[in-house]
């Protein structure tokens, strides 16, 4: 790119030929400007500081990551999360403590965590464990009791629900009690 422009070519013109914007073009211009092309740093390493500009300061993290440890040896409930840091931070007279979330994030940047982040799997497809059911070539109706419902005026009520699981279809059926072979009555009607 930079040397097509030194060889002439527009700005605008090169970033739309490399399907890039005309900063880009720009800036590796501007990093390339006055020497040979073959003596250029190409890793596009940044020059400004590591450390972003509104990261806690060091002392800081250290006490957090310090009160975690003496909270986890001496703490009598256990208690040696972000909250009790913060309480902690706030008891030894910490005029500006970190925010909760801002403890939490020193922690696990520090590695002191107790246990591994939670994976989140993606759920099985409806049916998963009927082939047919899964493959959407059969559908399936899942049926429950529920008892001890009361109208007014103290009427005991229990009802037989059905649901279809593709289409989503219900049916339920109300019944002053509900014995197995009314059930099945039910179902074979249903």
């Amino acid at each position: 790119m930079v040397e097509r422009v030194r060889a002439g070519g527009k700005l605008r013109e090169t970033a739309r030929e490399f399907h890039v914007s005309l900063s880009v073009i720009q800036r590796w211009v501007r990093h390339a400007a006055g020497q040979r092309l073959d003596r250029v740093d190409w890793t596009g390493k940044t020059r400004a500081g590591l450390r972003p500009i509104n990261r806690t300061e060091r002392a800081v993290e250290m006490l957090v990551v310090a009160i975690r440890e003496q909270l986890v040896k001496a703490s009598d409930l256990g208690e040696h999360g972000a909250e009790a840091i913060y309480a902690a931070l706030l008891e030894r007279g910490s005029e500006k403590p970190p925010s909760v979330r801002t403890i939490g994030r020193i922690i696990e940047r520090s590695g002191a965590l107790d246990s591994q982040r939670r994976v989140r799997r993606v759920a099985p497809p409806i049916g998963w464990y009927l082939p047919e059911v899964a493959a959407r070539q059969a559908e399936l109706d899942s049926f429950d009791i529920v008892s001890g419902l009361v109208l007014a005026g103290g009427v005991e009520v229990v009802v037989l629900n059905g649901i279809s699981l593709h289409g989503g279809l219900v049916t339920s059926w109300p019944e002053h009690s509900i014995t197995a072979e009314r059930t099945a009555s039910l179902l074979v009607q249903h």
